[in-house]
C-alpha cells in the first residue's frame, strides 16, 4: 500500500540518516588510512559508477513513468513481470558485452564497472519501482542493505586484512551489488506468487515502450549527473592526483547532505504526480527554500572534521562550501522543478533546458579555470551553472510565481553562507550561519518559517 507524504518522507529519512551514520565513518575513514593514490583509484571507480544508468537506455526510466502514482496491487502482475524479465535479459547482454570489451582493454577499473552495470540497473528498477508507486518502507530497506554491506567489507580491508589496494575495495563493491541483486529478485519472485515468475522472457514491445517512453529522462537524468560531476572530470583531467582526491573528499561531504534532501526529492514526485493545488504546492517549494537554507549547515561540522582530524585534506574546505552553496539551487531544482517536470509528462523540455545547463556549465569551468587554474575554480563553475538552471525553470512554470522577497532569499542565503565559511573558523561560522538564517527567514518568508516550527512543535508533542 502507498505510503503518504508524510510518512514516506519519514521512512526514506529514517533509511538516510542509518546511511549517514555509515557513510560518515567510512567516508573519514578510507582518506585517513588509505594512500591518495587509492582513495583517488576508489573514488575515480565511484565517479563511473554514477554512469552506470545510461546501459538501460531509458527502459527503468520508462517503467517509473508508467507506474508513477500507483499501487503495486493495482499493478498487473503479469504485466510487471514480463517488463522486469526484458530489462533482465537485456542487462545480461549489456554486461556480457561490457566486460569482454574491458577484458580486452586489461583495466581492472573498467572490469569492474562492466561487471556492476546489471546488478546496479536491475537494483535500481526496484528502488524506482517502490519509489514511483509509493513504497518507501521498502525502497529504504535497499537503501540501508547497499550501505551496510559495503561499509562491513571495507571496515574488513582496513582493520582485519589491512589492505591499502583500491581493487580489493572495487571488487567488494560489485560484489555487494550482485548480493542485493538477488535477494531482491527472490523477495520479488514472492510478489508473483500468483503468476507463473518469467525469468528469461523478452517482449519486444516491453522493450520498445519503456525505452521509448523513459530514453529522454534517461538522458535528462544522465546529464544532470555529468553537470553535477563536469567538475571532477576538468579535476580529473588537468590537475595532479592530490587535487582530486582532495575535490573528491569535498563532494563526499556534499553527498552526506543529499542524505537528508533525499527524503524530499524522493517523495515529492509521487506527491506531485496527484497534487493539483497551486498554493499548497508553491507552500512547499518555499518550505523546501528553508530546507536547504538549514541543511547546508552541516558543511561546518564537516569543516570541523577536517580542521582535527584530516588536515592533510584541510585544503578541500573551500571547494567543500562552494559546493554546498550550490545545494542552496539544486535542492529547489530537483525537489520542485525537477519532479513537476516529470509528473507532468513534460521530459522533453527538461532535456532541452538541462542540455542548455550542461553547455553553459562547461562554459563556466572552462572561463573560471582560465581566469584562475585552481581547483576551486571549478566549484565556482559548479555554483554559477545551478543559479544558471534556477532561472530558466521559471518561464515553465509561471503559476509558481515569486514575489521579490521569494525570489532573493537563495541569495541572501549564499551570500550569508559563504562569508560564514571562509572568513571564520568551523564553531564561529556556524553560529553566525544559524543567526543569519533565522533572521532572513523570518524577515523574506515569515508564513513558511512559523508554519515549519509549529509543525515541528507539534511532532514534538506527539512524542511526548
Amino acid at each position: 500500500m502507498a505510503t503518504s507524504l508524510k510518512k514516506g518522507m519519514l521512512y526514506v529519512m529514517i533509511a538516510n540518516l542509518i546511511n549517514l551514520g555509515f557513510n560518515l565513518i567510512t567516508n573519514f575513514v578510507l582518506p585517513k588510512e588509505l594512500s591518495v593514490e587509492n582513495y583517488a583509484m576508489i573514488k575515480t571507480f565511484q565517479l563511473y559508477i554514477s554512469y552506470a544508468g545510461l546501459f538501460h537506455f531509458g527502459f527503468v526510466d520508462g517503467m517509473y513513468l508508467k507506474y508513477g502514482g500507483k499501487s503495486v496491487n493495482n499493478i498487473k502482475k503479469d504485466d510487471l513481470n514480463t517488463n522486469l524479465s526484458t530489462l533482465r535479459i537485456f542487462q545480461i547482454l549489456v554486461t556480457f558485452i561490457c566486460t569482454i570489451v574491458s577484458i580486452c582493454l586489461k583495466n581492472p577499473l573498467f572490469i569492474c564497472f562492466s561487471l556492476a552495470v546489471m546488478p546496479i540497473n536491475l537494483g535500481n528498477y526496484f528502488k524506482q519501482l517502490y519509489q514511483a508507486t509509493g513504497e518507501f518502507g521498502l525502497y529504504g530497506k535497499i537503501m540501508n542493505a547497499n550501505t551496510i554491506l559495503i561499509f562491513i567489507a571495507n571496515m574488513m580491508w582496513i582493520f582485519i586484512f589491512r589492505v591499502d589496494s583500491g581493487i580489493y575495495f572495487l571488487v567488494s563493491n560489485v560484489v555487494v551489488y550482485f548480493l542485493i541483486w538477488i535477494v531482491l529478485e527472490i523477495n520479488c519472485r514472492r510478489m508473483f506468487k500468483d503468476t507463473r515468475y518469467k525469468i528469461f522472457t523478452f517482449s519486444v514491445k516491453e522493450f520498445i515502450n519503456n525505452i521509448r517512453d523513459g530514453i529522454l529522462l534517461t538522458v535528462g537524468n544522465l546529464s544532470s549527473v555529468l553537470l553535477t560531476s563536469m567538475d571532477r572530470w576538468f579535476v580529473k583531467a588537468l590537475l595532479d592526483t592530490m587535487a582530486f582526491a582532495q575535490y573528491s573528499f569535498a563532494v563526499s561531504m556534499e553527498n552526506f547532505m543529499n542524505v537528508a534532501v533525499t527524503p524530499v526529492t524522493i517523495t515529492l514526485y509521487n506527491f506531485f504526480c496527484r497534487e493539483k493545488n497551486v498554493d499548497r504546492i508553491k507552500k512547499i517549494r518555499n518550505q523546501v527554500m528553508i530546507f536547504a537554507a538549514v541543511i547546508v549547515s552541516s558543511a561546518f561540522p564537516a569543516r570541523f572534521i577536517l580542521e582535527t582530524y584530516l588536515r592533510k585534506y584541510l585544503n578541500s574546505s573551500r571547494v567543500m562550501f562552494l559546493l554546498f552553496a550550490s545545494q542552496l539551487f539544486y535542492i529547489i531544482i530537483k525537489s520542485i522543478y525537477v519532479n513537476l517536470y516529470k509528473a507532468q509528462g513534460k521530459q522533453r523540455t527538461y532535456f532541452i533546458k538541462l542540455t542548455l545547463v550542461i553547455v553553459m556549465g562547461f562554459l563556466f569551468n572552462i572561463v573560471c579555470f582560465k581566469i584562475y587554474p585552481v581547483k576551486e575554480s571549478f566549484a565556482i563553475g559548479t555554483l554559477l551553472s545551478a543559479i544558471f538552471w534556477y532561472f530558466i525553470c521559471f518561464p515553465d512554470f509561471k503559476w509558481l510565481d515569486y514575489k521579490i522577497r521569494e525570489l532573493i532569499y537563495p541569495f541572501v542565503q549564499v551570500i550569508a553562507f559563504l562569508v560564514c565559511g571562509f572568513m571564520f573558523n568551523a564553531i564561529i561560522g556556524i553560529l553566525l550561519y544559524i543567526v543569519c538564517t533565522v533572521v532572513s527567514s523570518l524577515i523574506l518568508l515569515p508564513e513558511e518559517t512559523k508554519g515549519m516550527v509549529t509543525m515541528v512543535k507539534d511532532k514534538v508533542s506527539s512524542f511526548r
